[in-house]
């Protein structure tokens, strides 16, 4: 693992004075909504305010008609609702048809942090700790990443690397299979190229278990 991902970063807080474009975008919950808004905000930021505050008003015929589009629209926008004191510290997301999502969230519960996570499915997850007295570092949110799962799940890997691991049950190329989840975070900025190198890694393991060819790819 690279020396340059700082793996003690820790948030100060989850609920600041004020968030930032990233932490504001995680207030909607549709992944195809939320990468519309993430453009606007690039191309006029003032547009981008207005867009997101629509956007989290979201009614279920707006769902119904925007689901219409592609089946892919519907990615996160049945996830359950972020409360006024709930924070999305992380996001798992597959390339499935519906575009499914997985959220990784934190809410306040007296002197503690509680997390849960949740998907569009109302599975009940299993996870690897449900407190903590202050924010998590990366690490400790890594841990809940790969500790937790779906009880129903076949296959071993957390919330993440399970699917990976799925796509190589199915016949599926390495590339095809890191490129099926991903994780990003608004809170931990590493987080992301952290599981960059966890996916180079793993296909290097994969080949080895596999027997694969060296040029079997993992881009």
């Amino acid at each position: 693992m690279s020396d340059q991902i700082d793996l003690n970063y820790r948030p100060n807080t989850y609920w600041p004075d004020s968030l930032n474009q990233e932490q504001l975008l995680t207030r909607i919950p549709g992944q195809v909504r939320r990468d519309i808004v993430r453009q606007l905000f690039a191309e006029d930021g003032n547009a981008g305010l207005d867009a997101l505050a629509a956007n989290e008003d979201f009614g279920n015929e707006d769902r119904r008609s925007w689901g219409l589009e592609h089946p892919s629209f519907m990615g996160g926008e049945y996830l359950p609702q972020l409360e006024v004191e709930d924070v999305e510290i992380a996001r798992v997301s597959l390339a499935s048809v519906t575009s499914d999502q997985i959220s990784i969230r934190a809410s306040r519960c007296g002197g503690k942090i509680r997390y849960s996570v949740c998907d569009e499915y109302e599975t009940e997850y299993d996870l690897a700790f449900s407190s903590s007295e202050q924010p998590l570092s990366l690490v400790e949110l890594v841990q809940l990443i790969e500790g937790s799962g779906n009880p129903e799940e076949q296959e071993a890997g957390g919330l993440l690397t399970c699917h990976w691991e799925n796509m190589i049950s199915w016949g599926e190329s390495l590339d095809k299979a890191i490129g099926f989840a991903w994780v990003e975070s608004a809170w931990y900025p590493e987080l992301a190229a952290y599981y960059e190198q966890v996916a180079t890694d793993w296909c290097e393991q994969k080949q080895k278990e596999l027997g694969y060819d060296e040029e079997e790819d993992c881009a």
